[in-house]
């Protein structure tokens, strides 16, 4: 079945519903599922004019040999159902201008979702881009200014936040035992990042070698973490929060009063280490300073742990193994991201960031990643 033809099968699908679309657009940007912005025929009784399908198969859509569950989907619908009722998070922001800028947070609103086709109909952030293209554009990266950039890491930081504490209430076991189910997604995360640990050291044998040691008992811990469900630490996380997955206007520049974002895509939702979620964001923001020197990135992290207040020493090393592991795991994979000397660069910079974490040596940590622990 060609692309076109199953776009051709969405849009019959919706036909007949209020989602019915004759303007149905492919979007780019994701690589698992086959994602559209439908255009309705007619606006739905709130005035939403565009909704956002996802249909999913079992197999990754960028490519058709890379067999993945289909199931995934259902666990995104169960936590986007559950996080209906969950509330945003608003931070509001006065400076010398005569308007406060506020900054929102939420998930998107699940509309409907097809268990006999895995198609679900999602609300929408019309003219929107993903923050990681943002920070990239022409616009954004001459323009963004500290305190911009901080309120958007803060904001971020306080939704998380709320977000892991909203899933330790017992009202959420519920949820949690649902997302516990999710081990297939959880071991293949385990997988492309602490197997890519280990498996690497051949790749950099000059710059890794001599951390092969370290790196099998860092990869020992994490799979201990697999198990894992209880403790201040552990619970129901997003699985794959970064700035790819966090959707911001076209326009954040020129409209700054009131900016919206979305947290998206949560298949990868499991039972977890919550310091996967912070490593994650953070490894791929320092990523954008390292490649493109987008000072914005750092600033949106140090931002991000004004809003996420707290972390004790052990968590905050924990998320810099995972940050260190994030760079020696992905940086080699980006294509046409720098030069084989910035590659490399990032690789011994995880190295590093992974043994200071490993042996605790807060002494090393300075610059952005000194933010992460307490007395900041």
């Amino acid at each position: 079945m060609s692309d076109k033809d199953l776009l051709n099968i969405v849009s019959q699908e919706l036909a007949g519903t209020r989602y019915a679309s004759s303007s149905l657009t492919p979007l780019s940007g994701g690589t698992a599922n086959f994602v559209y912005r439908a255009q309705l025929d007619q606006p739905l009784p709130d005035g939403t004019k565009s909704v956002i399908v996802k249909h999913t198969e079992a197999f990754i859509a960028l490519n058709r040999e890379f067999k993945l569950p289909a199931e995934r989907c259902l666990f995104e619908e169960s936590i986007l159902k559950a996080l209906d009722g969950f509330s945003s998070i608003l931070d509001t922001t006065k400076n010398s201008e005569p308007h406060a800028k506020e900054v929102m947070v939420k998930t998107p609103r699940l509309f409907s979702f097809n268990r006999e086709t895995n198609t679900a109909v999602i609300e929408d952030l019309p003219d929107s881009l993903d923050l990681k293209s943002f920070l990239i554009s022409t616009a954004a990266s001459k323009n963004v200014n500290q305190e911009w950039a901080s309120s958007i890491g803060r904001t971020l930081g306080s939704w998380l936040q709320s977000f892991h504490h909203w899933a330790d209430n017992e009202v959420q076991s519920g949820v949690a035992a649902e997302m516990d189910k999710n081990q297939y997604m959880r071991d293949l995360k385990f997988m492309v990042n602490y197997d890519a640990l280990v498996n690497t050291i051949d790749k950099y044998p000059t710059i890794l070698g001599d951390s092969r040691d370290v790196f099998s008992k860092v990869r020992e811990m994490a799979a201990a973490e697999l198990s894992r469900k209880d403790g201040n630490e552990f619970g129901i996380i997003h699985g794959d929060f970064w700035s790819g997955n966090v959707l911001i206007p076209k326009t954040a520049l020129e409209q700054p009063n009131h900016l919206p974002l979305f947290i998206i895509d949560w298949e990868l939702c499991h039972c977890g280490a919550r310091a996967l979620d912070l490593g994650q964001m953070f490894a791929e923001l320092y990523l954008l300073k390292h490649f493109k020197d987008i000072d914005a990135a750092t600033w949106i992290i140090q931002g991000f742990m004004k809003g996420y207040q707290d972390l004790d020493d052990e968590t905050a090393f924990r998320v810099l193994i995972h940050v260190g592991v994030h760079f020696i795991a992905w940086a080699p994979l980006i294509p046409g991201w720098g030069t084989s000397q910035q590659v490399e660069d990032a690789v011994r910079l995880g190295r590093d960031i992974v043994t200071k974490a490993w042996e605790k040596d807060r002494s090393w940590f300075e610059g952005v990643w000194k933010s992460l622990f307490r007395d900041r």
